[in-house]
Parts: structure tokens; C-alpha cells; sequence
């Protein structure tokens, strides 16, 4: 009976909620409970819609459907639509029913297989289930001698007097009545029309509620829904009386998902929505003729064909530009610009294959992407290192020998993980100043990192190398030493990435992961980017430290004692897991909480935070949000949270979400820094202090800072506080 209960309250109720809210692309239960309520203003077509929905969600659900898929509504939104337009257009009865159930299970079956069929190309099938289901009955229902159309929707009137009495009947005229002027009334009965009614009531209702829920989508319905009602006149169409079912809820629709959903919300993602309007009004006019052949309502087939048409133009683009699709979908146009726009630097390092730098200790740039000497065109995206002294010369007392440069005969390292995949060791050293032109090269390493990845290190000391063709080598490990053979007038490493194992190919741009920058202000750490000309550069010493504390393994469990806000001390246990795609989280059974991580052995950062913003998880993802896996007392470093994390001031959210689109003037900021350590070397023990601090135009206000006590190999201790909250938790065994 119990599991019964929760399978109800757990995936039942969710999948039957999100199927309303799911119509406008949201999870949101608000809106959700709006539009079940509204669905109601029409007695029959609400409980149509409602008895549909249950019946393909318990079909779904018993045989056995992804259930994410089934929470999210996506299987079953079509088939509420199809009750919602059947309690709309026919009368109640025993054959009503029945095909009510034929109808839901139809546009089930669709759903699924065009979930299967367009989803392996990355579309989505939007409304045509409930299309061709609709269309299904609709066509020969004049064959049905005991299914009647209904006159409900001409006296409507007293449908709202069945519902509400005299009290619903004069509230709805008083709504009516009110002196909007045309364009306000059109635009709210085309909400209302998506989910077929025609009265301002359900259209202001619909409106207030996805204002409240996302300030985006409110903006691009009106968007999309001026676009086409400017165009209707520019062109002359009668359009521009938006005639109830058709026209209007398809130009709201287009809007939401391309403007949105799809696509990060931009001002990119705004142009498209105003001019993909006008194509979908030809493709609604020429289906307005079409359907004077077929006798059938099109509903929102228009916005289904020009959606899916254009997030498959999308998909086939080489490259990603400035409109950029939606990868992670979070079901809120405003999560979606905030995840996106928080990740899009700091998870670099999950778009590329780590680079590291080829050597030890500091390296100068001599020669830098597109160079005066040797790197152009095809060979552009090279980089010359050497060793220099203080008066930036790169031998000693003289340079007539190559043993007088600093960087002769020093070790190459493997940039990364890798298989040996050509070398050539016999080309002989040039006296300086003097080049190899007929052995470009000379002595060369190529590693290959993954398919249509690999590294060039030229110039190569023959005799040294400490590979074969075909071994596999570890990032870090020696490979060969620094020389001067082949095109070479002085001792230097030239590196290289490029696509293919042939010597010299053509050069890629690609960045190294991290690396420190030395300036006269000290080191600065750099993520994902490639040095310059004259930049003195060496790679980051990770902390054993650091990196065993933040090691969380799959399996590990984290027990911390903390005093709650009743001053009463309490054990939470946090469990380490990994997802079916191998993301890492930390999870917390108790509040239902999961923060996703990822640790590159030099970062530990959070990527994303689900679940009770009032846990201990959540502060430790606050306090800990990206820390760097070395000590060095002088780097801070600084990072920006996705702002609908930062829940501080939700008026001034509201308002920024608006703007956000175009201009994001308020940001949360991170920072983090050592402030002590037992030693400088090899620290055993180490405190860290975090600071967030909101952004409103670049004047930065502090919102709360943590520190963290690391000791022993583990995360001792730590602790956040800011103007209403102190937590200071300890890991424990007990």
C-alpha cells in the first residue's frame, strides 16, 4: 500500500501536473494548477483533459516508459490537448468516452515513437501527436450517429453559470467589459486559445501566471505576438483578428520555444523569434487554404513544422555562433540564460581534452600564435619556449655553443595522456645560428590524445628519447630533451596540436588547461588559454593536500557534525555517486539534495546544485563552489554562480530577469583564497576563506563568506555566515 502511495505522490501527480505546464515548456507547478483550474471554465473539456492525461499516464507508467520522460509530462501533454479539444467540440456520452480513451491512447503511441524517431536527431515532436490524434475522431465523426457536436461554446454564458452562479457569470462580463484596447484583447484570447477558449478571463489568468514564473517567456509571447499581429496588417491579412484556435496561440508558441526554450534566451534568440513570426504566417496561410480541401482544423501543426524545422537548421550548423541551443534543459528560460551564462567559462574544461604545459619550471614565450618568423598561415597556431635569465638573454656569457642556452638539453614532458604515435631521433643538433632547412622539423614527438587530437614537440636532442613508437605515455612523464636540430637557429621547444600523426601537419588553436602566468604582480592563474608572446609561463604544482581532501570517489560517504538553528547538534551523511553519463555528485538522503561536481586534478568545482536550499549541502556548495587543488598564498580565485542560486533579493531578480536577455547588470560573485597554511612547501594543514558578493552595475555588495579547514587529508571543517545564518560543521566518524 505504501509503495502504491509513493509511486502516486512520487510520479503520478508530477506527470499528470507537468502536463499542463509542459504545454508553455515549463515544470512548474503554479502554472500547472493555473491552467488545470482554467481547463475548468469549460466543465467538460477540463475533466476531458483531466480523465485523458491519468488514463495515458497510468498506461505509461504501467508499461513501463522512461519515467523522467513520463514526470516531465512530455508523454502525456499531447494527450490533454486532445481531451481538452474533444470536451471542447463534442458532446458528453458513452461514445464520447470511449473515443476520448482511443484518442489519449493514440496520441500516446505517437508521442513515444516520435520521441524515439526525432529524438535520435536531437528534435523534439511538440504538438503533432495530438494533431493526428485530434484529427483521428474529428475526420469521421460524422460517422458516429451518437457522437453530437456541442452548442456549449455558443452559450457559454451559462456554462459559466453552471459553474459559479450568478457571482462567475457577472465577474466574467465585468472582465469582459473592461476597455482594453484591441491589441490586449486579442493577444489574450490568443492565450486562451491554446487551450481552446476564447474569454479574457483565462487569457489574463494564463498571462499574470507565466509572468510570475518566468519573466522571459511573458516577454517573448508578447514578442511573438506583436511581431504577427504588425505583420497581419503590413501585409493586409485578416489574420490581424487572430481568429480563435488557430492563429494566434501559434505565433505565442513559436515564440516561447525558439525565443527560450530551444535556444538560450539572447537578443539573438529575440531577432529570430521576429523573424521566424512572418514565415510562420505563410506557413499558417498556406495551410488556411489547405484546409479548405481537407475540411480540417490545423491547430498548431504550423508551429510544430516550423519549430522542429528550425531547431533541426540549427543542429546542422559547423559551428555553434551566437545562437546558442539549449544542451542541458532546465524547463525555465531564465535557469537555462543563468546555467549557461555561469558555465560557459569555468566548464571549459569539459568541452576540451586537457593540454598541459610540455615542461617543467618557468619557460618564456619566444614566438606565439601567428609570429613574425615561422609560424604562418596553415602553421600559425605554434608556440616557441625557452629558458631566459633575468636580462631575458637565453644562453650564458656566450652563445656559440648550443650548451650555453638555458633550455639545451633540458626534459620535455607529455603534455598529456597519450600514445606514441611517430618520432623521429637521428637528425644532428645545428651550431647557433645556423638551420636544418631540409629537415624542417627535426627531431620530432607526436602524441596522440584521442581521434583527430595529437601534439608536435620539435627540435628534439637526439639520442635522449626516452619513448618508442606505439608506448603509451603518462602526462608529465620525460619524453625526450630540449635541442636544436631541423629549422632551428637556437635552442628552443616548438609545440604544436594538430589533427592528424603527420609531421608538420596543419595547426590547431587549442588552449592549455591551466597554467601560472608570472608578472612584476606575482602569478596569475590561467584557465584554458593559450600564452603569449613574452609571457614567462609554468605549470600548477597540485597540493597532495588539496587534491586527497576534495577526492570524493564514487562510494565514499562524508559525515559532518553541525549545529542546526534550534541550537541542537546534529550528524548529516553525504554519499559520493555517479550517474548513468559518469557525472559525480554528492548526495544527501536526508534533504534530498544532490550537488554535481567535477575534479580535473587541479579544480574541484560544482557545476550544478538540486534540492533544499536550507541544507548543509548547499552551504558546503556555496562555501566550496570552485577551489583550486594547489597552494599558492598569493592567487585568489574568482568565479560567478548562476544567479537563480543566489536567491538574496527576489524583487531585484524579477526586475533583472526582464533585461537579462540583452544585459545581465547583476551578477553573483565568488572568491576563494588561502589566508594560512602550516608551511609554504607541501602544506599539512590549510585554511581557505570564500566570499560571495552580489554585482549590481560592478558596485559588488558582500551577501555571506565560508572558510574551509583542511587537515589530515580531509575537509576538517567548515563553516559560511552571513546577516541572518552562522553553520560551522566537522567531519566525524561517529
Amino acid at each position: 500500500m505504501r509503495d502504491s502511495f509513493n509511486i502516486f505522490r512520487k510520479i503520478i501527480i508530477p506527470a499528470a501536473l507537468n502536463s499542463y505546464s509542459v504545454i508553455f515548456f515549463f515544470n512548474n507547478r503554479l502554472l500547472a494548477l493555473v491552467l488545470l483550474i482554467v481547463t475548468f471554465f469549460n466543465p467538460v473539456a477540463g475533466l476531458s483533459g483531466l480523465i485523458a492525461v491519468l488514463t495515458t499516464v497510468l498506461v505509461a507508467y504501467s508499461m513501463g516508459f522512461d519515467n523522467l520522460k513520463l514526470k516531465q509530462g512530455i508523454y502525456s501533454f499531447n494527450a490533454l490537448l486532445v481531451g481538452i479539444g474533444m470536451g471542447t467540440v463534442f458532446e458528453p456520452g458513452i461514445v464520447f468516452i470511449v473515443l476520448l480513451l482511443l484518442a489519449a491512447l493514440a496520441s500516446l503511441i505517437l508521442s513515444v515513437i516520435l520521441s524515439g524517431w526525432l529524438g535520435k536527431y536531437g528534435l523534439p515532436f511538440l504538438s503533432i501527436p495530438f494533431v493526428i490524434s485530434f484529427w483521428l475522431i474529428l475526420l469521421p465523426s460524422g460517422q458516429f450517429a451518437n457522437l453530437g457536436l456541442t452548442q456549449r461554446n455558443v452559450f457559454w454564458m451559462n456554462e459559466m453559470y453552471a459553474v459559479g452562479g450568478k457571482t462567475l457569470l457577472d465577474f466574467f462580463q465585468t472582465i469582459e467589459s473592461l476597455p482594453f484596447s484591441q491589441m490586449v484583447i486579442v493577444y489574450l484570447r490568443s492565450l486562451s486559445s491554446i487551450i481552446f477558449q476564447d474569454n479574457l478571463i483565462t487569457g489574463m489568468l494564463i498571462a499574470i501566471a507565466l509572468l510570475l514564473v518566468s519573466r522571459i517567456t511573458f516577454l517573448l509571447t508578447v514578442t511573438g505576438f506583436v511581431t504577427a499581429y504588425f505583420f497581419a496588417h503590413l501585409i493586409g491579412s485578416d489574420m490581424a483578428s487572430f481568429s480563435f484556435y488557430n492563429i494566434g496561440a501559434n505565433y505565442i508558441l513559436v515564440a516561447i520555444a525558439v525565443g527560450g526554450f530551444f535556444s538560450i534566451p539572447s537578443r539573438y534568440s529575440f531577432l529570430w523569434v521576429v523573424l521566424l513570426i512572418p514565415l510562420t504566417s505563410l506557413v499558417i496561410l498556406f495551410m488556411t487554404k489547405l484546409s479548405t480541401y481537407i475540411q480540417l482544423p490545423f491547430f498548431s501543426l504550423p508551429f510544430s513544422i516550423v519549430v522542429i524545422s528550425f531547431v533541426y537548421f540549427l543542429i546542422l550548423r559547423i559551428k555553434p555562433g551566437r545562437l546558442v541551443l539549449t544542451q542541458i534543459q532546465n524547463y525555465s528560460p531564465e535557469v537555462n540564460l543563468y546555467s549557461y551564462t555561469g558555465s560557459v567559462n569555468r566548464l571549459r574544461g569539459v568541452q576540451y581534452f586537457p593540454l598541459y604545459l610540455p615542461f617543467w619550471g618557468e619557460w618564456f614565450v619566444s614566438q606565439g600564435y601567428d609570429g613574425k618568423y615561422t609560424h604562418k598561415g596553415e602553421w600559425g597556431s605554434a608556440i616557441d619556449f625557452v629558458l631566459v635569465d633575468g636580462k631575458n638573454k637565453t644562453y650564458d656569457v656566450s652563445s656559440s655553443s648550443c650548451e650555453d642556452y638555458y633550455c639545451y638539453n633540458k626534459p620535455v614532458i607529455a603534455p598529456a595522456d597519450g600514445i606514441i604515435a611517430e618520432l623521429v631521433d637521428y637528425i644532428d643538433d645545428n651550431e647557433p645560428g645556423k638551420v636544418n632547412s631540409n629537415q624542417n622539423w627535426g627531431n620530432i614527438i607526436i602524441i596522440k590524445h584521442l581521434n583527430n587530437l595529437y601534439t608536435q614537440l620539435s627540435h628534439l636532442k637526439t639520442g635522449t628519447f626516452r619513448v618508442k613508437k606505439g608506448d603509451f605515455v603518462r602526462q608529465g612523464e620525460i619524453v625526450a630533451y630540449c635541442g636544436n636540430s631541423g629549422r632551428s637557429p637556437e635552442p628552443h621547444l616548438h609545440f604544436q596540436v594538430q589533427a592528424t600523426p603527420l609531421q608538420g601537419a596543419k595547426t590547431l588553436s587549442y588552449p592549455f588547461a591551466y597554467y601560472l602566468l608570472k608578472n612584476n604582480e606575482g602569478l596569475n592563474l590561467c584557465s584554458f588559454r593559450t600564452p603569449l608572446e613574452g609571457d614567462t609561463i609554468l605549470n600548477v604544482e597540485p597540493s597532495s593536500l588539496l587534491k586527497e581532501a576534495f577526492d570524493f570517489q564514487p562510494g565514499m560517504v562524508l559525515k559532518f557534525k553541525y549545529n542546526t538553528a534550534e541550537r541542537s547538534e546534529k550528524t548529516i551523511i553525504w554519499e559520493v555517486f555517479a550517474d548513468a553519463y559518469n557525472y559525480k555528485y554528492l548526495y544527501c538522503s536526508e534533504t534530498q539534495s544532490a550537488a554535481y561536481f567535477v575534479n580535473d586534478g587541479t579544480m574541484f568545482y560544482f557545476t550544478s546544485f538540486y534540492g533544499d536550499q536550507k541544507s548543509l549541502l548547499y552551504t558546503f556548495y556555496l562555501t566550496a563552489y570552485k577551489v583550486l587543488l594547489a597552494y599558492y598564498s598569493s592567487i585568489e580565485i574568482d568565479d560567478l554562480f548562476p544567479l537563480h542560486i543566489i536567491r538574496k533579493n527576489r524583487i531585484s531578480l524579477f526586475l533583472h530577469d526582464f533585461v537579462a536577455p540583452f544585459y545581465q547588470y547583476m551578477k553573483a560573485k565568488y572568491s576563494i583564497r588561502p589566508v594560512w597554511a602550516d608551511s609554504p612547501v607541501n602544506p599539512a594543514k590549510i585554511r581557505l576563506a570564500s566570499k560571495i558578493g552580489i554585482s549590481y552595475f560592478h558596485s559588488v555588495r558582500e551577501e555571506g563568506s565560508g572558510e574551509i579547514i583542511l587537515s589530515d587529508n580531509h575537509i576538517e571543517e567548515f563553516s559560511f555566515k552571513n546577516t541572518t545564518t552562522t553553520i560551522c560543521a566537522k567531519r566525524t566518524d561517529i
